[in-house]
């Protein structure tokens, strides 16, 4: 990478990570808020309808990678590309999947409220309220998805950090005004969240209509082709994202039709683990994909691979800082946020958080696979990986496996895919199975082997809350200590100590 380009990606992601920080702090302490006042029925009757439309603004949400590939790619392509063309093009896709979703909502989702949900008689009329104020608030953030393509595509992290922290602090600001309310709650509430999903749009919007008027501009594209393309592409990317949530989903549905609630539970307190820590990985992978699919796109493969390589050793470091003190301190964790944690928590939060990790490997590949458009093959075997899961954790429970067998085959779906990614990828570019495991593998496992004397020093400190910070903090020191000696290269150590010296003799 160009120094650029890694000063570049290094500020995106602090950026990233900095919104992501504020946004759990904020979110948290929202949701605790939320509850109080709603009280558990109407909150409960809020998740219900929510959660239909949430089903549904999946496939808006799936549709904000299809949009930055193809406006990144264009962009790649520096005077020959035409990414007026391609916004266009993918908004009249959006308006129509918009027409398509509200349709959907207005009529089954009314139908499902009515017919088949178990709502109270009395909130009938408070929830099909709901319904619309979501259908409204979804259709917001659909509209929105190409111009937040479009950011993405240009880098302008800032921007929608900015954009997201004011959104989440006014969402807080009118949830506690809500507590002096004396009214409906329910339908304050719902009115309270589509005024604050309202406000990404139209900031988007008067974004790109002041920095990108050109290629916003309204030209209606005619040529069918452009369309049949895109929406093929986000086809592929849709089943893979299907057979994730359709994964997820199974496995609840699965553990509880051997096991019982509690270990329903655990599975997904330990998902919740894990998904806490993966969100930092997940912010690096945001910053670095508009580098990988641009550099793609303007044919420059070699350091496009180089971030690639980067990408997935630093989200493995990432996700190893904060994973093997929470593994060594797992009970005490849990016993200090919970108290008391349902059986097996301990076990799947463990599991999960070393799928993480190995997960981390890949960090990269699905962008650069879909920067080059040839998805077709890898999104099947992904979502048959995945789905393979279902029918052999249930044939396991069968012979009386115990309930976290079903992560460890999930391990072995991540180990699966990771391996093909491997194969795939060097089939379709000029990607080295070598290289990677000089460039990231190598490093990744030196780090973690010398990482793990800790499993004896944990032996030395107690469990309790000043033994979990006391050791968490050597261990984070150590693993750093660890990455600096075994996991970065002489370039990267020389960039490290050049950038400190200038801080020094500031």
């Amino acid at each position: 990478m160009t120094n650029s380009e890694n000063k570049r990606l290094a500020l995106n992601t602090g950026i990233l990570y900095i919104k992501l920080i504020l946004s759990i702090f904020i979110g948290l302490y929202t949701s605790r808020v939320i509850l109080q006042v709603l009280g558990a029925s109407d909150y409960g009757l809020y998740t219900i309808v929510g959660g239909i439309v949430s089903m549904m603004n999946f496939f808006g949400t799936t549709m904000v990678s299809v949009t930055y590939r193809h406006i990144v790619v264009e962009f790649g392509k520096g005077k020959e590309g035409n990414p007026n063309k391609i916004f266009n093009t993918v908004m009249v896709i959006h308006i129509g999947l918009v027409l398509f979703l509200v349709t959907l909502g207005e009529t089954l989702g009314i139908y499902y409220i009515k017919n088949i949900a178990n709502i109270d008689s009395s909130k009938i009329n408070d929830a099909i309220f709901v319904l619309h104020m979501s259908m409204l608030a979804t259709s917001l953030n659909i509209l929105s998805i190409p111009y937040n393509g479009l950011i993405i595509a240009r880098e302008k992290f800032i921007f929608t950090a900015i954009v997201e922290i004011g959104r989440s602090i006014l969402q807080l600001i009118l949830v506690i005004t809500l507590t002096y309310y004396l009214g409906n709650r329910l339908r304050a509430y719902s009115t309270i969240v589509t005024l604050y999903s309202a406000l990404l749009p139209i900031c988007l919007f008067i974004y790109c209509r002041i920095k990108d008027k050109d290629i916003i501009r309204w030209s209606f594209n005619k040529k069918r082709t452009d369309y049949i393309q895109i929406l093929q592409y986000a086809f592929w990317i849709m089943l893979g994202a299907v057979a994730s949530i359709g994964q997820n989903q199974g496995s609840n549905m699965i553990i509880n039709l051997f096991f019982n609630t509690i270990i329903n539970a655990a599975f997904g307190i330990g998902f919740q683990i894990n998904n806490y820590v993966m969100m930092f990985v997940q912010s690096l992978n945001q910053a670095a994909v508009p580098q990988i699919m641009k550099n793609q796109g303007g044919n420059k493969n070699a350091r496009s691979l180089a971030i690639v390589y980067n990408i997935s050793k630093y989200a493995f470091f990432i996700m190893l800082i904060p994973t093997i003190p929470l593994i060594l301190n797992i009970d005490i964790v849990l016993k200090l946020w919970l108290n008391k944690a349902p059986t097996y928590t301990n076990i799947f939060a463990i599991l999960l958080l070393i799928g993480g990790l190995i997960k981390c490997m890949g960090v990269g590949f699905d962008s650069y696979i879909q920067a080059t458009g040839k998805i077709r093959t890898y999104q099947i075997f992904y979502s048959c990986a995945y789905l393979l899961v279902l029918p052999v954790s249930y044939f396991f429970y069968n012979i009386g496996a115990p309930a976290y067998t079903i992560i460890i085959c999930t391990i072995a779906a991540v180990i699966s895919i990771l391996v093909f990614q491997l194969i795939y990828l060097s089939k379709i570019s000029t990607f080295k199975i070598k290289e990677y495991i000089k460039h990231t593998t190598k490093p990744c496992l030196l780090v973690t082997f010398f990482s793990s004397p800790l499993i004896i020093l944990k032996m030395l400190w107690s469990d309790n809350i000043y033994g979990f910070l006391g050791f968490s903090i050597m261990a984070i020191i150590w693993i750093i200590a660890m990455i600096g000696i075994f996991g970065l290269n002489k370039e990267e150590k020389s960039k490290i100590y050049s950038l400190i010296n200038k801080k020094i003799k500031r």
